[in-house]
């Protein structure tokens, strides 16, 4: 195919794909739509076992593929649907989707500069300019992953292998190293604790207060006892908006613990941090606190396409580079320096990885186009989006049962029970009717709601909460009206299962 028929053969693609797209989302933000996805067509054919014979055709099937998008996209979640309402991302804004387009078509590769050099340009940018918004020190700097767990791996190896060097060449055999992190944190903190070598056993849990945020007093009794062990305490992840309640760890009074250990803290901040970058609650504000590591994925609250995460240093890329690198020069052939003098612009090398996308483009591209204000906007619209559903939750009153708050929401999750009156003094099973309403409303197929438990401090003991309705608020079309609607129908949910 010469240039001029692939340019004619995109220009005819994506006409066509404008179409489809755009249809599907206008249909998908109507009043009523289906929520979650009905497999449908050939896939259908595929997830039955069927002959491949039709999902893998010898010849093309040509224009018929575009019967072939509309099956995947009636057998995908519905996240243009406010009632979209179970995990926390949403819809992505129009332009993320012009962005995430655009890397598709540059195809480029940000492991070395030359391979993408706008978008290792822009990767730098929008990387010191979240540092500054943070109020990190020039000397910061920062990198995409694909995805907060990817992004807390990265800067849990990069503690380990600066506290402990030797492990780059002679392994684990003699490091005795602990992690700490709260109770609520994210299970990629484990994960990342089982691939660098450590073990689930070298992973501390501290636990909470009754809102779910990390006890610094027993943060520090637990890393003095680990010292005394001769475990060395060289790692603490705190949390910036947890997974389930939207906690937010006291990141300043953790810090100075951290500083008395010289532990490494890092804040994982994939569902909190745009509070941090883009709101005003002073709760959430890191500045003048000494960070060594932060993770924000955009791909959440501010609506950027999946994914797109970054991992923030305050030393800078070096410190990457000096822990994980391995100098490849077959490839990395420094040949570019940007910045400080000696930083070089071929950031694969301070990954564990090699191939990236350049995803800050269409991070950057949704920047220029809607402006900072945007994204300020978005989060506060979803903060006070949940306040609302907080406060509808408290004072609404029925004749089914009774909602009760399980806390209130620090960030823009919105945890609650609903009791039907027939459990109202059984709250052992408070946790099965849960999930028993949201398995219902999400079998309807016009909403998708979720459900979690957590353990929480109450005083004297810890002890777990039965299962409850975690509303995490994203989308910026969710509305008052988008809030009654799911209030009604757990009520609905419960006079059909608790008559």
């Amino acid at each position: 195919m010469d240039s001029d028929d692939a340019a004619v053969e995109l220009r005819k693609l994506l006409t066509e794909a404008a179409h489809v797209f755009s249809e599907y989302v206008r249909e998908s933000q109507q009043p009523g739509a289906q929520v979650s996805g009905r497999i449908q067509g050939v896939i259908a054919d595929a997830a039955q076992s069927e002959s491949d014979a039709r999902m893998f055709p010898d010849a093309g099937v040509g224009s018929r593929v575009w019967d072939d998008v509309r099956d995947v996209c009636a057998g995908a979640a519905n996240t243009w649907s406010s009632a979209f309402l179970y995990k926390l991302y949403a819809a992505p804004a129009p332009m993320g989707i012009v962005g995430e387009t655009l890397l598709a078509v540059l195809n480029n590769n940000a492991h070395v500069t030359r391979a993408a050099p706008s978008g290792a340009a822009i990767e730098r940018a929008v990387a010191r300019k979240l540092a500054q918004l943070l109020g990190f020190p020039s000397s910061a700097d920062g990198l995409t992953f694909p995805g907060g767990s990817y992004a807390n791996l990265h800067a849990l190896m990069t503690a380990r292998n600066t506290r402990f060097p030797d492990v780059r060449t002679r392994g684990m055999s003699n490091v005795r190293g602990a992690v700490f992190t709260s109770a609520h944190a994210h299970y990629s903190i484990d994960k990342a604790a089982v691939a660098a070598g450590f073990g689930l056993d070298s992973v501390v849990y501290v636990p909470t207060d009754s809102v779910g945020c990390m006890d610094v007093h027993k943060l520090r009794k637990l890393m003095l006892e680990s010292r005394a062990r001769g475990v060395e305490p060289f790692f603490v992840n705190a949390t910036m908006g947890t997974t389930v309640l939207g906690a937010c760890d006291p990141i300043a009074s953790i810090s100075r613990v951290c500083r008395e250990f010289g532990a490494w803290l890092h804040v994982d901040g994939s569902w909190g941090g745009p509070h941090a970058l883009f709101g005003d609650d002073p709760a959430f504000s890191v500045h003048n606190i000494h960070i060594d590591s932060f993770v924000v994925n955009p791909h959440k609250l501010l609506g950027v396409p999946l994914q797109c995460s970054f991992l923030i240093m305050r030393q800078g890329l070096n410190v990457m580079r000096r822990a994980l690198g391995l100098g490849a020069t077959y490839l990395f052939h420094d040949e570019q320096v940007c910045g400080e003098s000696d930083v070089p612009c071929d950031v694969g090398d301070a990954t564990l990885g090699c191939g990236r996308r350049p995803d800050a483009i269409k991070f950057w591209l949704m920047w220029r186009y809607y402006g900072t204000q945007y994204f300020t906007n978005r989060v506060a619209l979803a903060r006070n989006t949940s306040l609302r559903l907080a406060e509808l939750v408290r004072t609404r009153t029925s004749l089914l049962g009774r909602w009760v708050l399980v806390t209130e929401p620090a960030s823009t999750c919105v945890c609650f029970w609903f009791v039907p009156c027939a459990l109202n003094d059984k709250r052992s099973e408070w946790g099965g009717a849960t999930r028993r309403m949201c398995t219902h409303i999400n079998d309807g197929g016009s909403m998708l709601l979720d459900y979690a438990t957590v353990d929480v401090f109450d005083g004297t003991n810890t002890c777990t909460l039965p299962e409850f309705f975690r509303i995490p608020i994203n989308n910026p079309s969710v509305s008052s009206a988008t809030l009654n609607d799911v209030l009604n129908a757990i009520e609905s949910a419960a006079a059909e299962l608790y008559p």
